[in-house]
């Protein structure tokens, strides 16, 4: 499970040595959303499953309703740590073909041991699994589904959501934006020719 903040910050440095970043970067982020399973008929920057089949969209994330999600640790972030190895090492040195003091020091090695923040230890979670799952390893798919929504949105319903949180409709076959009073009314004209978007009142579809 990982916490809302974007940018990486450490965790248990003052404790056993450990510099591993707690939470996913941008970069592992964006690795992480291109990895999961995209929705067919929808724009795949905006809409994905995660890993239990949930349709999220990207703009809900760290929000707690249905279609939101959080970015989980597959091996949990608790489940792993960092080992800090003082390894002693010698040198022999050698001068004018004598034979030189034999010198001493320690050098540190930093070991991960698994529950990076990193894109393939991540996977994305509709929020409340990604709460049931929490620390736990390896919970399987058919456990995950068990505590998803039980709400399954038609694409009408999907395109009104998109309406809504982007002011326009991309997907195969059907493209539309939210236009202004002003432009109703024929008193501006936008350089965006696309058609307007409309809500599935009476007869009326989107």
């Amino acid at each position: 499970m990982s916490s809302p903040p974007s940018s990486p910050r450490r965790s248990g440095a003052a404790h056993n040595g450990d510099e591993r970043p707690r939470f996913f970067d941008s970069k592992a982020k964006s690795r992480c959303w291109a990895a999961a399973a995209v929705v067919p008929g929808r724009h795949p920057e905006r809409w994905r499953r995660d890993a239990a089949g949930n349709v999220v969209c990207k703009r809900f994330c760290n929000c707690q309703g249905c279609l939101c999600f959080e970015y989980d640790h597959i091996v949990p972030f608790s489940k792993g740590h960092c080992l800090c190895l003082s390894l002693f090492f010698f040198r022999k040195e050698f001068v004018m073909l004598a034979a030189g003091g034999v010198m001493g020091g320690f050098c540190r090695v930093f070991v991960s041991a698994g529950g990076e923040s990193t894109a393939e230890n991540c996977q994305i979670l509709q929020t409340r699994v990604n709460r049931f799952k929490s620390d736990k390893e390896a919970v399987d798919a058919a456990q995950l589904k068990g505590y998803s929504c039980d709400v399954q949105f038609t694409d009408k319903e999907l395109d009104i959501i998109e309406m809504a949180v982007y002011g326009d409709v991309i997907r195969p076959g059907k493209e539309c934006r939210c236009k202004t009073v002003a432009e109703m009314l024929g008193t501006f004209k936008s350089k965006d020719h696309k058609a307007a978007c409309k809500l599935p009142y009476s007869n009326e579809t989107l």
